[in-house]
């Protein structure tokens, strides 16, 4: 039989820790004395000593520890382990990349301007999402609603007449909503496109226009608050400019992958 600071010279395993994996029921000592407390290891127990030390320095939780060196199996413990390491790795180098991606667009230089714009007539369809899960606002989601937009509007006739914007405002119960806008030749009728539809206008009005050109092949920040979005509020601010009731408006503008804008705008 192998004392306790013996067998934590064997194994590598510190006598703290043997304490706690006893408690846990990871690593039971062969024996404790009923008086002292005092716990004693079978020599047998060797092995799984450096095992359970293994797959701890490697990150196995307790209980699979404990489920491995039972089982005979703690390469596949420490397989399991290896992938779920890899997993993380692989999302944590993704979330640099998009952290990267939005801060090398934020040092893009912004131009912020205010113009005129006459009424515009529109249609739209808005995607909800809950607000706390906006990464469901994917852009390939919105690109089959403005498709599918682009042709209703087209069959009937209206259009459409410039070029589509998106809008971003508060929905109901918690929700945000995204919805995808047309600008139309003339105002459609109620009820245009079904209960899913949205017809509307803007009227006359003095926008604050930010304006996003990628410099040396910035991309669109997944997930991101745009960069054009930051620097039109740094402007509301900055000019003392008291809002109402907010909707921020984005349309990109360009002729080809290496020539192409993005713009954002509000009512002032």
């Amino acid at each position: 039989m192998l004392g306790i600071g013996e067998f934590a010279g064997l194994t590598g395993l510190s006598v703290k820790a043997l304490r706690h994996y006893d408690e846990k029921g990871v690593l039971v000592p062969a024996d404790v004395d009923e008086r002292s407390g005092y716990r004693r290891y079978a020599e047998s127990q060797v092995r799984a000593g450096v095992q359970t030390r293994a797959l701890r320095d490697a990150g196995v939780a307790l209980p699979a520890v404990s489920q491995a060196v039972a089982a005979g199996d703690a390469l596949g413990a420490l397989a399991v382990q290896r992938e779920r390491v890899l997993a993380l790795r692989a999302e944590e180098d993704r979330a640099f990349a998009a952290a990267e991606t939005a801060l090398r667009a934020l040092r893009v230089p912004v131009e912020v301007v205010e113009r005129q714009a006459d009424a515009t007539t529109y249609v739209g369809r808005a995607i909800s999402v809950p607000a706390d899960d906006t990464d469901e606002l994917t852009d390939d989601h919105a690109n089959d609603v403005f498709a599918e937009l682009f042709r209703d509007v087209h069959d009937a006739g209206l259009g459409p007449a410039g070029a589509f914007w998106t809008t971003i405002r508060p929905g109901e119960q918690g929700q945000i909503e995204l919805v995808c806008c047309w600008p139309t030749a003339r105002r459609a009728e109620t009820g245009w496109g079904g209960p899913d539809a949205e017809v509307g206008i803007l009227p006359a009005r003095t926008e604050l226009v930010a304006n996003w050109r990628p410099q040396d092949g910035e991309e669109l920040p997944e997930g991101y608050t745009h960069p054009a979005v930051v620097a039109l509020f740094e402007a509301v601010g900055e000019r003392g400019i008291a809002l109402g009731k907010t909707e921020v408006r984005q349309t990109v503008h360009g002729s080809s992958a290496d020539d192409w804008h993005v713009e954002v705008m509000i009512t002032i």
